[in-house]
């Protein structure tokens, strides 16, 4: 057997294998992510999932989420990553969250030491009672509190939109954000119930919608508008447009998809309307839109514009049926653009 040809068959299966891998990555991720959507509640108003790992394979992501020179100086900040050892950009492998009204809840895969985690939350929550024992109890008052859920402990975080966290395994994290405190109750229930009860999973897989989560996308959400925008919630803005009311009339779901790749990112958003003549009037709405930002003059004193332009390059809409899809890419060149 020749040199060369011993190289092409070496060559190959180092490629089969690294096909393989890479297949049993995205089922394992897949995997991981619909065991998050089984721990939040069914009939939400958003459902968003970002897988950090996958996310972070771009370099340009990744210097991105670096933490800035300020923060890194910040004593509160490097107090916190000596005490409990985490750092989000390795730590933070998968986040899972749902929009409940005003609320959210969320599960998260982490990298942690979950002891040393716990001695951190116990001595906060101390050093906080301490400091303000004593003092007139006011709706602002920062607070800590520890009590106990479902055989969990849960830390909770301030008066005004309080925050909850709970770590029921060494690699998960439940959290909600809001005032309705029997969120983290049933996120825990659902987690010694699965895969039995109601869930994100189960009310995603009967509306067809599971597949866009969890299928290894760097990040993957779905909107209901209906119910956003019926809420009286705020609306996206950019600038001075708004991306609710009229641009959404009709209206039934957005779905956004982010692909990381080495070198680039890749966007995908659909809008899925009521039928197809509110699909062809959303897809009007939008280029228009689009021609008017892009034109829109450059304000010296407001950088963001600039970014604004950067951005909206080469958005391509199209029309499909009842849907309106959306597709862009950026690369290295935008990143260093925006910075």
């Amino acid at each position: 057997m020749s040199s060369r040809k011993k190289w092409t068959i070496a060559l190959s299966a180092v490629l089969l294998a690294g096909a393989a891998l890479a297949l049993v990555l995205w089922r394992l991720s897949a995997d991981s992510a619909t065991a998050l959507l089984r721990v939040l509640p069914p009939q939400a108003d958003l459902y968003a999932l970002v897988d950090f790992v996958s996310l972070q394979r771009n370099p340009a992501v990744r210097r991105f989420l670096a933490d800035p020179p300020e923060l890194a100086m910040a004593q509160d900040y490097r107090g916190f990553i000596e005490s409990s050892g985490f750092r989000y950009q390795n730590d933070l492998r998968q986040l899972a969250l749902a929009r409940v009204g005003s609320n959210y809840v969320g599960a998260a895969r982490i990298a942690v030491d979950r002891s040393r985690m716990l001695q951190f939350l116990e001595t906060e929550r101390t050093e906080t009672s301490e400091g303000t024992e004593g003092t007139e109890s006011t709706e602002g008052t920062e607070r800590t509190e520890k009590t106990e859920v479902l055989g969990n402990t849960v830390f909770t975080f301030g008066r005004v939109r309080p925050f909850r966290l709970a770590l029921p395994q060494p690699d998960l994290a439940v959290f909600t954000i809001g005032e309705d405190n029997s969120l983290i109750e049933q996120a825990l229930a659902r987690l010694a119930d699965t895969p039995n009860g109601d869930s994100a999973a189960t009310d995603l897989a009967a509306a067809g919608e599971l597949s866009r989560l969890s299928q290894g996308n760097a990040l993957a959400l779905v909107m209901r508008t209906e119910r956003m925008f019926n809420q009286g919630s705020v609306e996206p803005e950019a600038g001075t447009f708004r991306f609710g009311g009229p641009l959404l009339r009709g209206s039934k779901a957005v779905y956004i998809t982010v692909e990381s790749r080495l070198t680039q990112l890749d966007f995908q958003v659909e809008n899925l309307c009521e039928d197809d003549a509110a699909a062809q009037r959303s897809a009007r709405m939008i280029q228009s839109l689009l021609v008017l930002l892009r034109a829109a003059p450059l304000e010296d004193e407001d950088p963001s514009q600039g970014k604004l332009a950067v951005l909206l390059q080469d958005i391509a809409v199209q029309q499909v049926s009842d849907s309106v899809l959306m597709q862009w890419q950026w690369d290295a060149e935008t990143f260093r653009r925006l910075e």
